[in-house]
């Protein structure tokens, strides 16, 4: 839940928003569940206009969708929305990677070297422990480190909208898919060893590479999200999918970022 301190310092309308979207992220709110007005105004303390805001710019953002006659409910992707969100995802981030090499700044490069480095502690953690996927806890510092790693290139390009709209597509892809499946260690070797290039590629000022790896990451997770959803859409389910809740300091900054705060 959000910080109780936090929200009195918020405008009604943006703590609406802040607690739907975190419900969503938690699982609280699945795909497919109807958004009562007058039940989050309750849960929140506070009139229903600023839920009622909160709820069109969640709509806008895709997060939620009208259905007539039944009222608001938590959108759910289908497998060409899917396809589509990693597409946008590799034009944008390969050329970002791309537009930074070159002009990346030495904080930036020691804060990627950093995140590739928790990846590779969390790698060596899950194969120390015998298990074959992350537990939730491990999970959920992955998904950290990895989102921060991109989040840094997006920063580093300067271009605060592109950063807002990957950022929402990185939220969408995640929330509405199979892709909170635990990670084997497999996956996270790979994404490891493709950050660990794209890094390398920036500290030689190789744009090109840069733009290379990005693109060929991002194609390798959309092939892993869409095999993971058609493997649910086989099962009927998801109901074997991890909760996700991304850090709320990460979330705030992504909030932050359209309304010039950062």
């Amino acid at each position: 839940m959000l910080n109780l301190e936090l929200m009195e310092k918020t405008p009604r309308r943006k703590q609406a928003y802040q607690y739907i979207q975190q419900r969503i992220l938690s699982g609280d709110l699945p795909a497919g569940t109807q958004i009562s007005e007058l039940m989050l105004a309750k849960e929140i303390g506070m009139s229903r206009m600023p839920i009622r805001e909160a709820i069109r710019q969640l709509e806008v953002e895709g997060l939620v969708r009208q259905v007539p006659r039944f009222g608001t409910i938590v959108h759910s992707l289908d497998r060409s929305e899917m396809a589509e969100l990693y597409e946008v995802r590799e034009a944008l981030e390969s050329h970002a990677a791309d537009s930074i090499a070159g002009n990346i700044t030495s904080e930036d490069k020691q804060i990627l070297s950093l995140l590739c480095k928790k990846i590779l502690i969390l790698g060596r953690e899950l194969r120390d422990s015998k298990e074959k996927t992350f537990s939730p806890e491990l999970m959920q510092k992955f998904l950290a480190a990895d989102m921060g790693f991109h989040m840094v290139i997006l920063r580093a390009s300067g271009n605060r909208r592109m950063m807002k709209i990957v950022s929402d597509l990185r939220v969408l892809s995640r929330i509405f898919t199979a892709k909170r499946e635990p990670h084997d260690l497999e996956i996270v070797t790979s994404v490891y060893r493709y950050h660990r290039r794209i890094l390398r590629a920036l500290k030689r000022a190789n744009g090109e590479k840069a733009r290379y790896w990005m693109r060929e990451h991002i194609r390798e997770s959309r092939r892993l999200a869409l095999e993971s959803f058609d493997r649910h859409q086989a099962m009927g389910d998801a109901r074997n999918a991890l909760p996700l809740a991304l850090p709320q300091d990460l979330l705030e900054e992504i909030n932050q970022i359209e309304s010039g705060e950062t």
